[in-house]
This record gives structure tokens, C-alpha cells and sequence, in this order.
């Protein structure tokens, strides 16, 4: 049971503010006592009604509460920024907004990478974003928010190139774009890079050109027998010459159209070094290289020199390899044939100290734009960049916190804040001749996010409502609400509760830093030891009662939603232990399988190229067919395969590659979500023909078809798993030595599927293991614990199980309590403290009710 808390991360608001954002429930403290004795700041109103029903009453000053515990400290900032930055704030936009949108949405403003996401992605992407925008408050203006963190951004790059700063580390001007692009800048370098899958592969292509490796010089051999006849020991000065470099260049073309003829251009043998500058498929990029293989671009940029260097006398050092050079990296194994064109030297700018104009007058104002902003980017994407430039900002601007758990969330993001000792009967913030009141604060929030903090408020006045006598007052005529003076034994345990956590405190790294009251403040957002065990333990006990009356309303109603759920994964079942080769094509040479889908788009003749991947899916069939040929000794073979070999020949001119990978055991369950769909399918497709009859007694098959993924296509090789079998609820009833029927009535089931009437009864079950120890069930329900068949159960934890578990969290919790409150009354008696419509608040929480379930089950719901 993942268990009832208040300190629930909301990502987007820590994300721009820099402090969290949590969820809270509870009833209005009125003698809280601060570890500082400070006054804490309060409402004018905090008695009045906002929601009422037959249930519980939402008060203002209980809403006050669980806006300053989750987000209290975010609207405060907002506030304050807003006005500090106020010019900021009327600059921004529209453009601005729409680019930092799509960043926040996808991660990315590179439009490669988003349109290479599948629709379902992108939907995926927009959604979690929208619904994130909902439930902070933003539902119909999410610019709001991007404005923002546009502002935050926008003051903190202002920040950056502002030469008063120049001695700041992050400082961006000409000083540091000249450090950057001394240390980090690499020219683009123009260079004949030819590829092999093994050494043996290599020399086979060079004895074609009779290119030998003699004597630390690539030679030609003239000898009149064969070469691949010619022992390595027989090369000598009698049967090889020496290539002038015009001819070394001349047999780097030849090399390279014979390896890449296929699909890409051809050079001329005559090409005039101008002309091979001028080829796009001849420049490779640091950062690319770098990626792919740090050992390798090392090798092409600092170890090799170039010819157009070498030849014209600028340099003496080696612009080639005379041999096959292997640099292996995670995603490399090749060997290469190297030889470097030309090199744009850097400009050197070590001890550089002039302007802008005199930097831009150097390396080019591209090259300055591209590194500024690198530069800033790498400021902007740190955590704290932003939040520190404007905890600054506050600073020279004198800003003071009087509500002292405000000022504790506060003093995690500013180590230098110090906590007001007085506090006062309603400031709560302060910054230059501005205060900020609890009024204030509380109406602002409101405005922006009443329909939240009413599903906060209303958390432990539902749970309490529901069930607390149950508990906490068993023996009792009255049933005793203050936690201090209750008790019970449950109460009394979840005070044994307390005390440990406080030993284990004592000894942990936090009692250096913080007090156990800061601490609980903190992590649970309590206010107190009382708080801690009436907000956190009792709430905690309550919460699985809670939700299990919602399970069981109507019938278990809810059982034929998770049925419904789970039956993809019966129809889909599988247990397969996977091996797969893939087929892929590196036509970029960055070490990773370019994508196949757009590789295929991009194809000039689609039908010659669906031929020879036919073809090459038979040769390698006929391979695996031999007895003791497996997808690792294939890799092998056709790796050391020449060029003219009659069976892999033509598959490695063409660019193929080939790899594999063990998936180990594999079931629908870990598959779904985590593989393309068209994989996973697939395998739903081999569990299938394994279990006909013409293959049922294999010990393991080959799919006969290839799959296709984004990665290229896939042949895949199947055992039978350990759970095969797929798992059946079929049961009839049995019976002890006196005839008594061992198990519920509802438990026999003449199908393989789970019944609902089964359902019903592991839901019982499952419930008392979730809420051992948080009530008497007889007592509550009538309930004692089912015993359920082993078969049964084992269906239930393939099909059902993480789906009924899934129920058990707050935000289902959340979603049965926005069913009271729409059927609550909104009086809102002090309406100065909230201007959204009753109309508006219930809209809202009907769509934050959808977001919930959504939610909850979004990662169960995989088809």
C-alpha cells in the first residue's frame, strides 16, 4: 500500500520556484506553537463557511491551512516576483511563450526529435502537460505559467551577459565565450572515414586494390601471384611500391566507393581536394563523432594531421592509416580506414580580454551566437541557476517572511534566509516598503486554485468522518476526537510510532541541521507532534477504510471497470524466454541504428530494397537451419565475411548490420510500454504458434516472420518460459474429511477467465492485507479474511493484481472525495476571499476527478 501523505511533489511548480508543493488534510490549528514563539499571521475570517454538507464543513482557515502547507510558499513568490520583475513580465512574448511551451511539453525545442515521435507520443507528452497545468490552477490560462518561467529565465540571462558580473563563473560575455571556445570548440572536419565490420573484413577489401600495410607505409603490391595467395611474411621491397600521396589519396577513393557505392555518391578518382571539401558526406561533426566514439574522434582529430597540411608543407604528421584501426567503444566494434582531408585550425584566444567585437572579428559572429548560447543554455538547464539569480533579486529588495513554516520551506531554497522571531497577527511577507497579508495571500491562491485545496481540506474530514469511532473509540459511549486525550490502542500505538521515528531521527544525518519539529514540518508537513499523529498516522489508518467502502459500493461496481482492464492482459498473455537479431542500417556512422522508418521513407526504390532484405533474411534462416549455428556465431561469420563473399557479400555492401541481444524471460506484462507495440505483438504472435500443435514439443522456434520496430527488423527465437501455461481461474469447489466446502461459494468458476464473483472476493482479501492491523473487520464489515485456491491465485497475480493494488492511493482517495463535494454546498460566506464560480469550482473537480483515474491507472490501461 503506497500510504496517505501530505508531502505530494507537484513537478511543475517546484520545477519553476524551487520548493515543493504538497497535499494536505485537516482540521483549522489554532494553537500551534512556532519552536521560535513567533506569532503566526492568520485570516481576518477564518471561521467562515466556503463548502458544507452533510458530512463536514470546509471553513476558510481550513483552507488557509492546506494552501500554506502545499503551496503557500509558491503563491507568495509568485506574488513578489511578479512585481519585482514587473517590467520583465510586460516584454514577454508570444513567441517566447510558444517556444517554452513546446519545450516544457516534449523536453525539447529540436523540431527532429519531436516530429520523430509517434502521434501516440506526442499525445502522451500533451496530455501529462495539460492535465499538469489543471490541477496546479492553471486550467484555462497555462501562458500564465510559462510567462513565468519565461521571466525568470529571461532576468536571469540579462543577469549572464551584464558585465558587472564578469567574474561570476556564470557570466557569458566575450571573456567567457572565448574560455568556452577555447576549451570546448571543435571545427567540423573534413575527412575519407571508411568503416568495417572486422579487421578480417578490412584487409579483404585492401588485397582487392592489392593494398598492403608494410614497413609502417600503405604500399601497393606489384607481385604477379594473387595476392590473397601471398603470406604476410613474403611482402617485401621486391614486390611493393611506395603510393605517392596523390595516389594514397586516389586508393582512399577507391576504398570508399567500394564500401559506400551503394547508397551514397561516389567520388571521382580525379577529384581535386576542393571538390571533396565540398562534400557533405565527407564532414563529420566533433560532437557526433565524440558521442559515438570519444577513443576514435581523439584518433581523427588530434592524433592523425591532413593531407592538405601535409602536402602543402604546414605539417608533417601522418594523414592517414596505412593500417585498419580499431578504437572500440560501447555502441563501436569497427575497424577503420582513415584519411583526414583538412582541419580548420582554432583561433587562438587563450588569453583573450577585448570585447565583443574584437572576439566575433576572430571566430565569426555564428561561432559567437552558437557558443553564447550554449553557454547559457548550460547556466539555464542547472537546477538551481534560475531559483539562486532571483533568491538574489528578493535579497536586494529586503525580503522578510513573519509566518514561520513559510519561512522554513523558504530556507531550503535560501540557506541564507533567516527566520523572523516575532512573526505578526496577519503580515506575512514583506520586501521594500510592500506587505503582504494573510488575506492577501489566501485570495490570491484561491483565485488561482480553490478547487485543490478543497479536496485537501476535505481529506481527514472525510476519512475521520468515515471511520474513526470504528477504530479509535471501540469500548467507548463517547467517542473521544483529541488525539492527546484518545486512548485506544491504536492510538497508543501510533504514538510508540512517533517515538521511534524520533529515535531514528536522533541518529540520523538531518538531527545536524534540523530540530524533530523541523523535521516533521518538513517531511510530512505537520506542524506538531498532535499533527503528526492526527494528520499522518490516523489519516494513514483511515485511508484504505475509506477507499474500501468505495470498492464496495454498488455491488463492487468498480470490479467491472478493473475487469475490463485486465482483460487485455488474458487475451494477450504470453511467457517466452527471447533472444533477437536485428537488422539495421548505420548509414551515419554514429554508432546507433539510424531510424528505420525514415531510412525506408527516404528510399529511391523501395521493391529492390524489400528484395534484398528478403534475401537477406533467407541466407539467414538457411544459416540458423545448420545444427550448432546460433545468432552469436552468424555475427561472427558475417562480420570476418569479405566483401565478395557469395552469401554475405552483397548484404555488407549494401550497409546492412547485424546484432543481438538477449531479452531473457519476457511476459506481456513487462513488455507492454516498454517494447514498440509492433514488437510486443509480435511476441503475442509467436506465444500463439508455439502452442499449436505442430510446435508445441520444440524447444524453441524462430518466428517465421521478421518484425519491424523503429531500430530496423527482427528475428526472434523463443523458448517456452517458466510460467508458459497461461494461468486459469478454472475451479471447482473441495471439500475436507467432514464434507465442509473449503472456500466461498463464490469461488468456484467454470471458465479459465477470472470471475467477477472471484474478483469480489480477493477484493475482501486484499483489503484486509492492505489494512492489517487498522481496524477490527468483523466488527466494521462483518468481514473476516477468504481463503483463496492457489490456482486462483496465481491467476489473480498475472492478471489483477497490480490494477486492484493500484486503488489503494491518495488519488483514488481524492477521487471519491470530489464525489461529496459535488454534492456539497458552496456558500462561500466571505466571497472577497474567492471570486471563481460555483460553477467553475465543480467544473474543475469533475475534470480533476478524470485526471485522477487517468492517472492512476495510465500505466495499467496498456491497451
Amino acid at each position: 500500500m503506497r500510504v496517505y501523505t501530505r508531502r505530494l511533489l507537484v513537478s511543475f511548480l517546484a520545477l519553476i520556484l524551487g520548493a515543493s508543493v504538497v497535499a494536505c488534510g485537516g482540521d483549522t490549528t489554532t494553537d500551534i506553537v512556532t519552536p521560535n514563539d513567533s506569532v503566526i499571521p492568520n485570516l481576518s475570517n477564518p471561521d467562515q463557511i466556503f463548502l458544507q454538507n452533510d458530512i463536514y464543513t470546509v471553513t476558510y482557515g481550513d483552507l488557509y491551512d492546506v494552501v500554506k502547507v502545499n503551496d503557500g510558499l509558491n503563491q507568495l513568490l509568485l506574488m513578489v516576483d511578479s512585481a519585482l520583475l514587473a517590467d520583465y513580465f510586460a516584454a514577454v512574448t508570444d513567441e517566447e511563450i510558444a517556444e517554452r511551451t513546446e519545450k516544457l511539453i516534449y523536453g525539447t525545442n529540436d523540431q527532429e526529435i519531436i516530429n520523430n515521435l509517434t502521434d501516440d507520443e506526442k499525445a502522451d507528452f500533451e496530455k501529462a502537460y495539460y492535465d499538469g497545468m489543471y490541477m496546479m490552477g492553471f486550467a484555462d490560462n497555462p501562458e500564465d505559467y510559462v510567462r513565468v518561467v519565461v521571466v525568470r529565465e529571461n532576468y536571469a540571462i540579462d543577469l549572464m551577459l551584464d558585465e558587472e558580473n564578469s567574474e561570476e563563473a556564470w557570466y557569458t560575455g566575450p571573456t567567457a565565450v572565448a574560455e568556452y571556445y577555447d576549451a570546448q570548440y571543435d571545427y567540423d572536419i573534413n575527412t575519407i572515414k571508411i568503416r568495417f565490420l572486422s579487421e578480417a573484413d578490412a584487409k579483404s577489401v585492401m588485397r582487392l586494390f592489392n593494398l598492403v600495410s608494410l614497413g609502417g607505409e600503405l604500399k601497393l603490391y606489384t607481385g604477379i601471384t594473387p595476392l590473397d595467395q601471398v603470406p604476410s611474411t613474403a611482402l617485401n621491397e621486391t614486390n611493393t611500391v611506395s603510393l605517392t600521396d596523390e595516389q594514397i589519396l586516389e586508393k582512399f577513393i577507391q576504398l570508399y566507393n567500394y564500401i559506400y557505392g551503394s547508397y551514397r555518391d561516389e567520388l571521382a578518382e580525379d577529384a581535386t581536394l576542393e571538390g571533396l571539401l565540398a562534400n557533405e558526406d565527407l564532414i563529420v561533426s566533433r560532437d557526433t563523432l565524440t558521442k559515438a566514439n570519444t577513443s576514435l574522434d581523439n584518433f581523427v582529430y588530434d592524433t592523425l594531421g591532413s593531407y592538405e597540411a601535409y602536402i602543402g608543407g604546414e605539417d608533417t604528421k601522418l594523414y592517414y592509416t596505412y593500417a585498419p584501426v580499431k578504437y572500440y567503444s560501447s555502441s563501436d566494434t569497427s575497424y577503420y580506414m582513415i584519411l583526414n582531408l583538412a582541419k580548420t585550425e582554432k583561433v587562438d584566444v587563450t588569453d583573450f580580454a577585448g570585447t565583443e567585437a574584437d572576439l566575433v572579428s576572430l571566430i565569426g559572429q555564428d561561432i559567437y551566437d552558437e557558443l553564447q548560447n550554449e553557454i547559457i543554455q548550460t547556466n539555464l538547464n542547472t537546477s538551481s541557476f534560475v531559483s539562486a539569480r532571483i533568491i538574489e533579486l528578493r535579497q536586494a529588495h529586503s525580503f522578510n517572511i513573519y509566518d514561520y513554516f513559510i519561512g522554513v520551506d523558504y530556507q531550503a531554497a535560501d540557506n541564507d534566509f533567516v527566520l523572523n522571531e516575532e512573526g505578526d497577527a496577519s503580515i506575512v511577507a514583506s520586501y521594500d516598503d510592500v506587505n503582504i497579508t494573510a488575506d492577501e495571500l489566501f485570495t490570491y491562491a484561491m483565485n488561482v486554485n480553490a478547487p485543490m485545496y478543497v479536496i485537501y481540506a476535505s481529506q481527514a474530514k472525510a476519512a475521520i468522518a468515515a471511520h474513526y469511532a470504528d477504530v479509535y473509540c471501540l469500548n467507548d459511549e463517547v467517542c473521544e476526537y483529541d488525539v492527546t486525550k484518545n486512548k485506544s490502542e491504536k492510538m497508543l500505538e501510533h504514538y510508540d510510532d512517533l517515538a521511534s521515528l524520533e529515535i531514528q531521527f536522533d541518529a540520523s544525518y538531518y538531527a545536524s541541521y534540523y530540530t524533530f519539529d523541523e523535521y516533521l514540518y518538513l517531511a510530512y508537513g505537520v506542524r506538531s507532534r498532535t499533527e503528526m499523529i492526527s494528520d499522518y498516522y490516523v489519516i494513514s489508518t483511515l485511508q484504505p477504510l475509506f477507499i474500501y467502502d468505495q470498492i464496495t459500493k454498488d455491488n463492487y461496481d468498480i470490479l467491472n471497470y478493473l475487469m475490463e482492464l485486465a482483460q487485455p492482459y488474458y487475451d494477450n498473455y504470453f511467457s517466452l524466454n527471447v533472444d533477437h537479431l536485428l537488422i539495421y542500417v548505420d548509414r551515419d556512422e554514429n554508432g546507433t541504428p539510424d531510424d528505420y522508418n525514415d531510412f525506408y521513407a527516404g528510399l529511391e526504390d523501395q521493391a529492390a530494397y524489400d528484395l534484398m532484405l528478403e534475401s537477406f533474411d533467407t541466407a539467414i534462416r538457411n544459416y540458423l537451419d545448420v545444427e550448432d549455428n546460433t545468432f552469436d556465431t552468424l555475427i561472427t561469420e558475417y562480420n570476418k565475411a569479405s566483401r565478395a563473399d557469395a552469401v554475405w557479400g552483397e548484404f555488407k555492401l549494401y550497409g546492412f548490420n547485424i546484432i543481438t541481444e538477449s531479452l531473457g524471460e519476457v511476459t506481456y506484462l513487462d513488455s507492454v510500454g516498454v517494447y514498440e507495440d509492433s514488437f510486443v505483438d509480435s511476441l503475442i504472435a509467436i506465444y500463439q504458434q508455439y502452442k499449436t500443435e505442430a510446435y508445441e514439443n520444440e524447444d524453441y522456434i524462430y518466428y517465421d516472420s521478421l518484425i519491424e520496430s523503429s531500430y530496423g527488423r527482427h528475428i526472434v527465437r523463443a523458448e517456452k518460459g517458466t510460467s508458459f501455461e497461461r494461468p486459469s481461474a478454472l475451479f471447482t469447489m473441495t471439500y475436507d474429511d467432514d464434507n465442509v466446502a473449503e472456500y466461498l461459494p463464490g469461488m468456484v468458476n467454470l471458465t479459465d477467465p477470472l470471475s467477477f464473483e472471484q474478483l469480489k472476493i480477493y477484493a475482501d482479501y486484499r483489503f484486509t492485507v492492505v489494512a492489517y492491523g487498522n481496524g477490527d473487520f468483523e466488527s466494521i464489515y462483518g468481514l473476516t479474511r477468504p481463503d483463496i485456491p492457489s490456482s486462483v491465485n496465481t491467476a489473480i497475480k498475472a492478471f489483477y493484481d497490480d490494477l486492484y493494488d493500484a486503488l489503494y492511493v491518495v488519488g483514488y482517495m481524492n477521487y471519491i472525495i470530489i464525489d461529496q463535494l459535488l454534492d456539497s454546498t458552496i456558500t462561500n460566506e466571505y466571497a472577497a476571499y474567492c471570486s471563481m464560480s460555483t460553477e467553475t469550482i465543480n467544473e474543475r473537480l469533475a475534470e480533476i476527478q478524470n485526471i485522477y483515474m487517468y492517472q492512476i491507472f495510465a500505466d495499467l490501461d496498456v491497451r
